[in-house]
């Protein structure tokens, strides 16, 4: 008997502790003057502690970010570009600036936009190009900067109830990216045997960087759309509504 009232205190003291936000997670009145402005410095805190994860709240790191494998199939017989990318890996998401933010408590929609001012990316190629006269086949490492890029997101959550408590949880994040500056390299080509040649490829690369850009954007829209919908449901998951969002 004596053992089982210490297990229940031991079990009442760890709930409280689990259910205590802590002071990095800035709590806004639903009613506050200015809650767009209150949401955007409670997102800001967070985002430093995004890039390595919080463990406390089981929270993973955003970077780097993972992406699926990126298929190119574009251009006609004289030009043409075929790549595969895989295993590519992004970094500079953290690193986002909200920069507009609509608000919506009573249907629970919250509208960003966001301005990611650097986007790095590397990954593996496998390319077949033929461009003009010059033609190339071979594989090897592929990395990519994406610069002041932007993008607008919507945030549809819903109202759950679990132990007579309310909770929110959001539905996959709507997430289109506004590309900037793109700046895409292939190393590794001719074996590193014709620096020359290496050159002139590099630079039919940037000139159709549009075209690897158009097969990374929706993966990159994916990854990032899904990413953030873990990590805004992993913490609301944690918190009633009424905590995060008290009248």
């Amino acid at each position: 008997m004596k053992q089982s009232i210490i297990v229940i205190l031991v079990c009442s003291l760890f709930w409280t502790v689990y259910a205590t936000i802590p002071p990095y997670i800035k709590v806004c009145s639903r009613n506050h003057p200015e809650l767009n402005e209150c949401i955007i410095k409670s997102v800001e805190s967070l985002r430093s502690k995004l890039k390595t994860g919080i463990q406390e709240l089981d929270v993973p790191p955003i970077e780097p970010l993972l992406l699926d494998e990126i298929k190119l199939r574009s251009g006609p017989e004289q030009a043409k570009i075929d790549a595969n990318i895989t295993n590519a890996k992004v970094w500079g998401p953290s690193g986002f600036e909200i920069i507009d933010l609509k608000t919506n408590l009573k249907k629970n929609r919250f509208i960003f936009r966001v301005n990611v001012p650097n986007i790095y990316f590397k990954g593996e190629y496998d390319i077949d190009m033929s461009v003009l006269i010059l033609k190339y086949k071979g594989k090897g490492p592929i990395t990519g900067n994406f610069t002041n890029y932007k993008f607008d997101c919507m945030m549809k959550g819903d109202l759950t109830e679990k132990n007579g408590k309310q909770y929110l949880h959001f539905r996959k994040f709507g997430l289109n990216l506004y590309i900037g500056h793109s700046d895409i390299h292939l190393g590794n080509l001719f074996s590193g045997q014709n620096p020359t040649l290496s050159q002139a490829t590099n630079e039919v690369v940037r000139d159709n960087a549009d075209l690897f850009v158009n097969e990374i954007k929706p993966v990159l829209e994916n990854s990032l759309a899904q990413k953030f919908t873990d990590i805004a449901n992993v913490i609301t998951e944690r918190f009633t509504y009424d905590e995060l969002f008290p009248l």
